[in-house]
């Protein structure tokens, strides 16, 4: 009796785990493998073996924002990613509505599984949200670290969204080893709260030059990433004593660029209206 017990256990626990699969959101992966030309892929170990997926190279997984299937901002950010380097790069499918409790338990179920099943170090994985999606990469994080006992390196957020009071985790910075905000709509579709260790703010993280709305302003920080992440990086940062103090004159100016690894705090920076954004040397006379 005892042994039919623990059999229909195990059988409950597999059934549970393959329910939270199927109600759970897809992703679409791409790699150097199929860089152009993503893949729909399930968070198991079958569907893994079945794609492209190369467990030497480092994870990206990216959440965007919620109420997306995450098409645009995935197309930007793996192109970007994949050309600096090798990675496996996750991109969550939102389009379907999804609770916040099933988003967050699939993304940390996905590094989890990859951490104990491919033995990928959780050195070698990080997040990316937008919007919404920043916070859910928090709370993602969090689960992994009460799971293994260990924290993700980086959270890179892209202007979390304002209107968060609603979801059970908001961005902090304890959620990973270093939480990096990017800020660009804080009036509007953002958040103008510190919400990491290293907090930017592109011309004051609010609006955004060449922008005449929210929505413009708010995607303006894929842009932005994108350039961070590329050796052509010339945002030049100034580190701030406070939000409200924060202007081209009022915080002190270095060689650091955004996205370094620059000191815990608040920085900002200028940027143009267009690509290329950073406007490098242009600040040396503040230096």
């Amino acid at each position: 009796m005892r042994y039919i017990k623990v059999i229909l256990g195990c059988v409950l626990l597999a059934l549970r785990e393959a329910a939270a699969v199927e109600s759970g959101p897809g992703y679409l992966l791409n790699t150097r493998r199929n860089q152009n030309t993503p893949q729909r892929i399930d968070p198991d170990v079958e569907s893994l073996l079945r794609s492209s997926f190369y467990a030497a190279d480092p994870i990206v997984v990216s959440i965007p924002r919620w109420g997306s299937n995450g098409s645009v901002e995935h197309l930007i950010l793996a192109t970007a990613l994949l050309e600096r380097n090798a990675c496996n790069f996750f991109a969550v499918d939102l389009a379907e509505t999804q609770t916040e409790s099933e988003i967050v338990a699939s993304v940390s179920g996905l590094l989890v599984m990859l951490h104990r099943q491919f033995d990928v170090p959780l050195g070698r994985q990080q997040l990316i949200g937008f919007g919404a999606g920043a916070h859910l990469a928090g709370g993602a994080a969090e689960q992994v670290q009460q799971q293994l006992n260990e924290q993700l390196p980086l959270i890179t957020a892209l202007d979390p969204s304002g209107d968060s009071e609603q979801l059970k985790h908001q961005l902090a910075a304890g959620d990973a080893l270093r939480v990096e905000v990017i800020h660009t709509n804080s009036q509007g579709l953002g958040s103008i709260r510190r919400l990491g260790d290293v907090d930017y703010y592109p011309n004051g993280g609010q609006q955004q030059p060449g922008c005449n709305s929210d929505a413009c302003s708010h995607e303006r920080a894929l842009n932005l990433a994108v350039e961070m992440w590329s050796p052509a990086n010339e945002f030049l940062v100034a580190q701030c004593g406070s939000v409200e103090t924060m202007s081209a004159k009022d915080c002190r100016w270095s060689a650091q660029r955004m996205g370094s690894n620059s000191a815990a705090g608040i920085y900002f920076l200028e940027t143009r209206s267009s690509s290329p954004y950073g406007r490098g040397a242009y600040h040396i006379g503040f230096f």
